[in-house]
């Protein structure tokens, strides 16, 4: 074996170290941890006040919805909610708020993923509103729907937004 073959043999064997160097320094690194999971109805816990309204007739052919919140925001009702306690208290009562009572409690349909939640104002009838979004503590936006039935159908919808303060 001559000098030139045993040359070419070391520089391929570099050359093939030096990859497989590269290629192992290349790795990505490892996934880290990204905390815990928010739970998905703990986070209504706070003072909320109604940011939005809207009014949607269910019994055209093609729902409408209409901005109905001009007078409701010009004096908007703030409510605190209280997960732990399972209570609300109504802060500010601002224009028509008289619908879900002053204090009550409340409760979700499902703990792990609610869709829905009953509110049981004190002396008043149970209110059932679907959650149009699930609150987690880091949402800034929290929104429900209530539903009105004439005849066992559905009538109006009243969909309620309200903003954390």
């Amino acid at each position: 074996m001559d000098f030139s073959q045993t040359f070419n043999r070391m520089k391929h064997t570099a050359a093939t170290l030096g990859s497989l160097l590269l290629l192992a320094a290349c790795q990505p690194d490892p996934f880290k941890e990204i905390g815990p999971d928010y739970s998905l109805v703990e986070g209504i816990t706070g003072t909320w006040m109604l940011s939005g309204m809207d009014l949607t007739d269910e019994t055209q052919p093609v729902p409408e919805t209409q901005d109905v919140g001009n007078p409701f925001l010009s004096d908007p009702m703030t409510v605190q909610f209280d997960y732990n306690a399972g209570t609300y208290q109504v802060t500010d009562p601002g224009y028509g708020s008289d619908w879900i009572g002053n204090v009550g409690s409340f409760a979700f349909n499902n703990a792990e993923f609610p869709s829905a939640m009953s509110l049981y104002p004190t002396g008043g009838d149970t209110i059932l509103v679907e959650l149009t979004q699930m609150v987690r503590s880091i949402d800034v936006e929290m929104g429900f729907k209530l539903r009105s039935d004439l005849c066992g159908d559905a009538n109006l919808t009243y969909t309620y937004s309200f903003s954390r303060q």
